[in-house]
């Protein structure tokens, strides 16, 4: 078993991964591993039959795995590789193919650096997180600057081998008005340094994380305006007590909406309506939700000054 031609590195797992496997003369039936170096898992095992040259596309095996794995929960300071990459190489008959980095999207022409577009000055607040995707060669140095009550000075060190990584603050303990500053470095280059001043929200503040066409993840906070709808489906269950109602699905429709921003920021946010996945940044964890606005009105001069979507969730209960 020999391997063709094997997609490019840095290519998106969205895309098709196309693998050209050339059989051994006399060899008709192969087992195939797709193994991931980053989690040392094995994604998928298959069975080939072929005569001469077989064609494998191993996108959608990717796609399956990365359905399963956690999304951006956090739980401290931390640099670690993105959820969404993986170092991919197929084993077989105990040959390997050259193993190739594939990404939520393609990365094979970038220069190191900071994939979410998030401004040098931003805001944040207690008890949100501050999230980048830093894109590095070889390494990539953190250093944050916060109040002393919240932790003071901490550099961060981690050797990216050239995987995507996030680089993830969550923030406490900070007066609003004070300043957090994230610095970042990418292979040793010019220092990036992102400022944000902690301020108040509501509680019923909605806080969104979406990915940018870069690949990066991008977090935004909106206001609620109205919970526009509640659609609960029951199904009807016997049991030795008699009949009772259980809930099969439960969705809750609200309408978010922000505006005040500059407009960069607008532009930013908007690149959620391009995003192949959203979620609602709960806490420590994540969960995903669905836009159901498709179009949004400029102002007579091309500018959006307030944007407004309506978003899908399942609904646990309560009022949250």
């Amino acid at each position: 078993m020999n391997f063709k031609t094997i997609p490019k590195n840095g290519a998106s797992w969205r895309e098709r991964l196309l693998y050209e496997l050339e059989f051994e003369e006399g060899e008709q039936l192969v087992d195939v591993e797709i193994y991931d170096q980053i989690t040392q898992t094995v994604i998928a095992k298959l069975r080939l039959y072929g005569d001469s040259i077989s064609e494998l596309d191993i996108a959608p095996y990717i796609r399956t795995a990365m359905a399963k794995r956690d999304k951006i929960a956090v739980t401290n300071i931390t640099i670690s590789p993105c959820s969404d990459a993986c170092r991919i190489t197929l084993i077989t008959n105990g040959v390997s193919s050259v193993p190739r980095l594939y990404f939520r999207e393609d990365i094979s022409a970038l220069s190191p650096k900071v994939l979410s577009a998030v401004a040098e000055q931003a805001t944040i607040a207690n008890g949100e997180v501050i999230r980048l995707t830093v894109y590095a060669l070889e390494s990539i140095s953190m250093t944050l600057m916060q109040p002393v009550a919240a932790g003071g000075v901490k550099t961060l060190n981690y050797r990216t081998n050239g995987v995507p990584c996030e680089v993830v603050v969550p923030v406490s303990r900070v007066v609003d008005g004070e300043r957090i500053a994230v610095s970042i470095r990418c292979d040793g280059g010019a220092m990036v340094t992102h400022s944000f001043r902690v301020v108040s929200r509501e509680k019923s503040a909605y806080r969104l994380a979406w990915i940018n066409e870069s690949g990066g993840v991008e977090c935004g906070s909106f206001a609620q305006s109205v919970k526009r709808s509640l659609e609960v489906k029951f199904e009807e269950v016997e049991s030795q007590e008699g009949w009772y109602r259980r809930i099969v699905s439960s969705k809750l429709i609200r309408r978010l909406s922000i505006c005040g921003v500059t407009q960069r920021e607008m532009d930013r946010l908007l690149g959620l309506f391009l995003s192949p996945v959203i979620y609602r940044c709960v806490g420590a964890g994540a969960q995903q939700v669905r836009l159901l606005t498709d179009e949004v009105a400029f102002d007579e001069h091309g500018r959006l000054r307030k944007l407004e979507f309506d978003i899908e969730e399942e609904w646990k209960g309560g009022d949250k």
